[in-house]
């Protein structure tokens, strides 16, 4: 970060956008950001796009087979979300016919 980057403070932002950016991330994250991609067209994702590989890991962790429903209230998709992640499983009570 070069000395003027050095001396930004948060009032010299003016308000919008930028300022709300800076005051979460902080000025110097700020300046790293610009730096990074200042000048240039940049698409930012929503959280959720971001975070789905965990989310879609918990919901396999957490997965027993039953709890299909459970599941897509919890973390807020569809049932055949979670029975895409997971498979179809099997049906309360049902018994295997091989032994399984």
């Amino acid at each position: 970060m070069d000395s003027l980057a050095q001396d930004l403070t948060i009032e010299l932002i003016p308000d919008g956008i930028y300022r709300q950016i800076a005051e979460t991330i902080g000025v110097e994250n700020l300046v790293k950001l610009t730096e990074l991609i200042g000048g240039s067209t940049f698409y930012l994702p929503k959280a959720e796009s971001i975070t789905r590989p965990v989310r879609d890991a918990r919901i396999r962790e957490e997965f027993n087979g039953y709890n299909h429903m459970e599941l897509a209230h919890k973390y807020d998709v569809t049932e055949r979300w979670v029975q895409i992640l997971c498979g179809r499983g099997q049906a309360e009570g049902q018994i295997s016919l091989f032994g399984e």
